[in-house]
């Protein structure tokens, strides 16, 4: 059986400590029901992963043993951030789950011309707060050692603003001057740190965003002939993402921190 994977917070592993806290111990102790000297996977969601062992058991609280450590790293590999117009109802929320099994290294809510759903600014840290639960599940499910940043959503207008030179932006929309993804894609130059992507709203982003675009640069691709769903957009858009960069990536091993 695969050992459990439990998310800690960066700091809380010390030397070859790791400290648990509060649902993440919770979830260990009373669903689970893990006892001391069995083995889990602790990651903190920057990198580091260790294989470690339960110590002990304490009140919302869980001491483990790490006798091997790695540190994951994605240099070389253009980070990939996510720009999503937001859908009506809890749709964000496979958006974020989606986006963080796919490899998403920041995920921003998008509001544009089009979006339907109002964000008050009041219940934005709830939202937020839920949608990094998510993204912990779903790192832990496919076995990511890093969690995506989640940002305050942002309108259309400032996130297209002061592009930088080392990003490469695409825009995902049906114009008739749009190109397939995948071959959007192989423009990529190396000295493009960042791939951004932005999904509009259901009915599309409008003409006066699309040559807004445009203008500033942004690469217009075209996701197929078929009207994609916001949240089916984004995950199509991320897949194909995702398949090019490892079919370009270099090889490279995880760094390790030997037995202790």
């Amino acid at each position: 059986m695969a050992e459990r994977r439990v998310y800690v917070p960066p700091g809380e592993i010390y030397g070859d400590r790791a400290v648990i806290k509060g649902d993440q111990a919770h979830h260990l102790v009373s669903v689970l029901r893990k006892k001391p000297g069995d083995d889990i996977v602790v990651f903190d969601g920057e990198g580091t992963e260790c294989a470690a062992r339960i110590l002990r058991i304490g009140r919302d609280l869980v001491v483990a043993r790490v006798h091997r450590k790695e540190v994951h790293d994605k240099a070389g590999r253009p980070a990939v951030a996510l720009y999503a117009a937001v859908p009506k109802g809890r749709k964000f929320d496979l958006i974020v789950e989606e986006a963080t099994e796919l490899g998403a290294d920041s995920i921003t809510p998008l509001l544009t011309e089009r979006t339907v759903v109002k964000l008050e600014d009041h219940n934005i840290p709830a939202k937020l707060d839920r949608w990094r639960r998510i993204t912990v599940a779903a790192a832990k499910q496919c076995r990511r050692s890093t969690l995506p940043q989640l940002n305050w959503p942002v309108d259309f207008s400032d996130a297209v603003q002061d592009i930088p030179e080392s990003a490469f932006p695409i825009l995902a929309c049906s114009s008739g001057s749009s190109l397939p993804l995948q071959d959007v894609l192989a423009d990529i130059a190396p000295s493009h740190k960042e791939i951004r992507v932005y999904i509009g709203p259901e009915g599309g982003f409008s003409p006066q965003e699309i040559e807004t675009a445009r203008n500033t640069g942004m690469r217009l691709a075209s996701l197929g002939g078929n009207i994609l769903r916001t949240e089916t957009a984004a995950l199509a858009s991320l897949s194909v993402i995702n398949c090019f960069l490892d079919s370009h990536a270099e090889d490279s091993a995880p760094v390790l921190d030997g037995e202790k």
